[in-house]
């Protein structure tokens, strides 16, 4: 099979392996589709806490049940599924509350285990213990299924904020994320959705897609803006959905009295020139959102299964396995919403 294996720091090469072997209680997949998120590259060209290496990387996939070890109950080979990435323990006071992505004995695919950037991916014993793997419905291709895991982590930090029937929220970037996060909150029934972009391309993109409220975070007034949409005010929740500190910055300035601001995306390292004093200020809640659980990963999957979110516009590139440096490429240039390795 091919795979692409990150042996060190931007270093990366695509390897003819030996398929791999199925244990009594293992499952092999055959990978159909497996998008190139931010983290990826931050894997490719800084490393990762969670990494090690040499890894194949991917953890937004979807395939096929190729083979079941014996002992496997409840998956058959020809099944069509999702993966949720997250691999807990599921007895530690974190899984038993419900919040296993913050299992002390946490693994994940495509940084603890190999990922999707391959051909065929091992399921280990403790994923298939854990229910990792999810039936994707007849209506939903392996692309749409892939940008299960974003949109799982949308949920999971709307829910954390705890977004009400008519709030307002700000969303910085109008990239996939906070497309999905935006299409989330229309769902939820936020009164107001705005979003902040200062690529044109993304923000026309965005209007075309129904959000109405995209502003240019490039503009020096945008939070004056801000301020007239939602009469004079501020917007009860932001989530900056970049690696940016000036999305921060806005994000805090932007707030009502009382807001809720969402720790989405980890920030760039360097120095952030950010006014925390507006925390103390304006009594902001500051909640962190770290990726997804296993409950949310089953509400993304339904939610993509019934038509309440649709990504097909949003699917805009595919790629060969072999084209996954250029993909990575995109992804830092922006210069896709969403680029998915397929294996047609």
């Amino acid at each position: 099979m091919k795979a692409a294996i990150l042996e060190g720091r931007r270093k990366l090469k695509i390897r003819e392996l030996p398929l791999p072997r199925c244990g009594d209680d293992e499952a092999i997949i055959r990978v159909e589709a497996c998008g190139i998120c931010r983290t990826d590259l931050k894997c490719y060209e800084d490393g990762q806490r969670d990494l090690t290496l040499p890894r194949i990387l991917g953890h937004e996939l979807a395939g096929t049940v190729y083979v079941a070890g014996k002992k496997v109950k409840g998956v058959q080979p020809g099944m069509r599924v999702q993966v949720a990435p997250g691999l807990s323990c599921g007895a530690c006071r974190y899984c038993q509350q419900g919040r296993d992505n913050l299992c002390h004995e946490l693994k994940i695919v495509g940084f603890n285990y190999d990922g999707g950037f391959a051909q065929y991916m091992v399921v280990p014993a403790r994923g298939l213990e854990r229910g990792i793997l999810k039936e994707i419905a007849p209506s939903l291709s392996f692309a749409e299924a892939s940008l299960t895991e974003p949109l799982a982590c949308c949920i999971h930090m709307q829910e954390a904020l705890g977004l009400a029937p008519g709030e307002s929220i700000l969303i910085s970037g109008c990239g996939r994320l906070g497309i999905l996060n935006a299409k989330l909150a229309m769902l939820r029934g936020a009164e107001k959705v705005i979003l902040l972009e200062p690529a044109e391309q993304r923000r026309e993109l965005a209007s075309r897609l129904g959000m109405f409220y995209c502003l240019d975070g490039a503009n020096a007034n945008v939070v004056e803006e801000i301020r007239r949409l939602t009469g004079g005010q501020g917007v009860d929740l932001a989530i900056p959905c970049c690696p940016d500190p000036a999305a921060l910055e806005t994000s805090l300035q932007a707030l009502a009295k009382g807001g809720r601001l969402g720790f989405f995306s980890g920030l760039l390292p360097e120095k952030l020139p950010l006014n925390f004093n507006l925390i103390h200020y304006k009594e902001i809640t500051v909640i962190g959102g770290y990726g997804c659980t296993l409950k949310d990963n089953r509400a993304a999957l339904d939610l993509l299964a019934s038509g309440a979110i649709e990504v097909k516009e949003i699917l805009t590139r595919e790629i060969s396995l072999e084209e996954v440096e250029a993909g990575l490429s995109m992804i830092r240039e922006m210069a896709a919403l969403s680029v998915i390795i397929t294996f047609n």
